[in-house]
């Protein structure tokens, strides 16, 4: 759908058009979709927290109008539906094995081998967590969605360079956690298990 339409189907919701907002519904529906789903990883949830969104914004249909960045505003309705949903269902922290690729070692698959990859992967989690919440959200987008730099700084309603200053500050972080606990990995194996 083209800029001018897409202006002028929200300025019909703004208007209570419920026949246009169904087009929006449809319209943006994959999207906020994938959005629950980066933070629930559950289809049922996200059903709920997707409805919850579109009834937000149906609920604030009078200033639509005035959203600048479409996508940015979706993005940001659903994530607080999403961390809603998350503390209403005692959830607050999600398990490293849905936020972040598994962490492999390329070798053989020894009892040793598959200690510290455990190890890695919790100490991982507990590193993100202390990330800031931009920060980590930012280090998910690009490592787990696979998300490049301009396509986050438009979801976000940021600069690339603010995106790429974030990312820098994670991985960095990340690193100097990770080689004070494990010294003797190499850099080349902490930057794969990050970069996988």
């Amino acid at each position: 759908m083209e800029v001018a339409e897409i202006k002028k189907l929200v300025t019909l919701v703004a208007q209570n058009d419920r026949r246009a907002f169904d087009t929006f519904y449809h319209l943006y529906y994959k999207q906020v979709f994938r959005t629950a789903y980066y933070y629930i990883k559950d289809v049922e949830a996200c059903r709920e927290v997707v409805s919850n969104t579109f009834f937000s914004v149906w609920e604030s249909r009078k200033s639509l109008g005035d959203v600048e960045n479409l996508s940015s505003y979706l993005y940001t309705a659903t994530r607080h539906e999403a961390i809603r949903y998350l503390s209403q269902n005692e959830q607050d922290t999600l398990p490293l094995s849905d936020l972040t690729p598994a962490l492999e070692v390329q070798s053989d698959h020894s009892p040793e081998t598959d200690l510290i990859d455990s190890e890695l992967t919790t100490l991982l989690d507990r590193i993100l967590q202390t990330l800031p919440e931009r920060c980590r959200l930012i280090f998910m987008m690009s490592r787990e969605e696979g998300i490049d730099n301009k396509e986050i700084a438009l979801r976000l309603d940021i600069s690339e360079s603010t995106v790429r200053v974030q990312l820098k500050i994670a991985v960095d972080k990340i690193i100097e956690r990770l080689k004070s606990v494990y010294p003797h990995l190499t850099l080349s194996l902490l930057l794969l298990h990050l970069f996988r």
